[in-house]
């Protein structure tokens, strides 16, 4: 009997390439998948303990502990809710909006810090240390370095920053072991959870949200009618 020449046995090329090609696709959302539900049970752990330490935003997180550019009677107040390993914010941070917004309005506005330590599961222990880089008086030093390296937050990079910026160690170091500002974190972000927007960056102007990575202009059509309506 003639065997065809053009009939194979088994899977043909063309369906074994079909296959590998979702096979790797499957194995890819599997991956991004595991790492989503870690992200979210750790922040799922991380705020059981505010349940179990009754905490409330106006207690452990005051507006006027936060760290701040600019004079405390400006017309203008702009509110960052941030997370030191965001990809967004630190993309916000080297296009330079913030220097701009400074050269531009000068003390005319107040640029606000808040902790919105929500994207990756090392955020919350990031924005423990920018705290303690705050009880120095070098919150702003700390912020840039890290946004200068991509928003990299491993334990050792943090502790590079601080001595980088030439933070007292025995201090910060003491002061990040012990989580003098768990609650002050955890406070911050359930503020954020509270406005209703779930990434990272977003912003208030005198209250006004603008959400995501805005450029100059957006944040002046929400400032110069404020600053006007001054006059």
């Amino acid at each position: 009997m003639e065997t065809n020449p053009d009939f194979q046995m088994g899977p043909t090329r063309s369906s074994r390439k079909f296959s590998r090609k979702w096979l790797i696709t499957g194995g890819i959302l599997i991956v991004l998948l595991v790492i989503v539900a870690l992200v979210l049970f750790g922040h799922w752990r991380y705020l059981q303990l505010a349940v179990g330490s009754s905490l409330t935003p106006t207690l452990a997180a005051p507006m006027q502990a936060s760290p701040a550019l600019g004079p405390q009677n400006a017309p203008v107040t702009i509110i960052e809710y941030g997370d030191f390993g965001c990809p967004s914010c630190w993309y916000w941070y080297k296009a330079g909006v913030l220097d701009q917004l400074r050269a531009k309005y000068g003390d005319q506005i107040r640029f606000v810090w808040r902790d919105y330590a929500v994207i990756t599961l090392l955020s919350p222990k990031a924005a423990e240390a920018g705290q303690c880089a705050n009880d120095q008086g070098k919150f702003w030093e700390f912020h840039d370095a890290i946004y200068k390296n991509d928003g990299a937050i491993m334990d050792s990079e943090l502790h590079a920053y601080a001595t980088a910026i030439g933070l007292n160690m025995s201090q910060f170091n003491e002061c990040l072991s012990s989580h003098r500002y768990h609650d002050r974190v955890l406070a911050e972000q359930t503020e954020a959870f509270t406005h209703g927007y779930f990434g990272a960056p977003f912003f208030l102007v005198n209250g006004r949200p603008l959400v995501g990575m805005q450029q100059l202009s957006s944040f002046s059509t929400v400032i110069d009618p404020l600053l006007a309506a001054k006059k």
